[in-house]
């Protein structure tokens, strides 16, 4: 899904991730975070101007921007679109693992969601952890993609949960947080995270990239 969008009138760059919350926007233009910007871009026929927030920069390479307002037609073409490219991928595609996002921020939610449903995979999310756990036991996804800082249980306690109960134990866990000090990684893979991701400094491509490779060297379940 890549989309041509026009950034303040002027600048240019390309949506390579859309969801009802915002997108993920490559561009080389510089941009402050947290500065209000104009995006205008076409879903099919029609015409989309909005207002927008950056929420994070990957300088060099683009941005994560968030709306700040659709107007109710616009967005009705947005969910109408992103539904109508959400099926014809799982219809055409024949990778159905399920991947489980615990994630408090519906932005992240939203943009990660699209992206691996537009690479195939078949997605659900979870609003904090104690959600998140319940999900886990019920569907025992291929892979959980995992935030540190929530309210209520964080990250932490998810992880330690997940790896003490024998029938979840086995279900590979990337972290995908805004912390990254030293000891914030080393406490999340000394709990069983097979990675750690900053989210200030990995593309949701990169993100999706790392998904897969996990994914390619998991061991199949017996």
């Amino acid at each position: 899904m890549v989309q041509e969008v026009e950034i303040n009138g002027t600048a240019s760059g390309q949506a390579i991730d859309l969801s009802t919350e915002g997108m993920y926007i490559t561009t080389h233009e510089k941009f402050e975070r947290n500065a209000t910007i104009t995006l205008r871009f076409f879903l099919e026929k029609h015409e989309i101007e909005a207002k927008a927030k950056v929420v994070y920069l990957h300088e060099g390479v683009g941005m994560g921007v968030r709306f700040v307002g659709l107007k109710p037609g616009d967005l009705d073409s947005l969910k109408g679109y992103i539904e109508r490219l959400s099926h014809s991928h799982n219809a055409s595609s024949s990778n159905h693992k399920k991947i489980l996002i615990i994630d408090d921020t519906q932005f992240y939610q939203a943009v990660y969601r699209q992206r691996l449903l537009s690479e195939g995979f078949s997605v659900l999310v979870a609003n904090n952890g104690i959600e998140g756990l319940k999900i886990l036991f019920k569907e025992r996804p291929a892979l959980v993609l995992l935030d540190l800082v929530m309210d209520g249980m964080d990250g932490y306690k998810v992880l330690h949960i997940i790896r003490s109960q024998p029938e979840v134990k086995d279900i590979p866990v990337i972290v995908s947080s805004v912390k990254g000090a030293s000891h914030e990684v080393d406490r999340a893979i000394g709990l069983g995270a097979v990675d750690f991701l900053v989210k200030a400094t990995t593309s949701p491509n990169k993100v999706v990239e790392k998904i897969k490779e996990v994914m390619r060297h998991r061991r199949p379940a017996h």
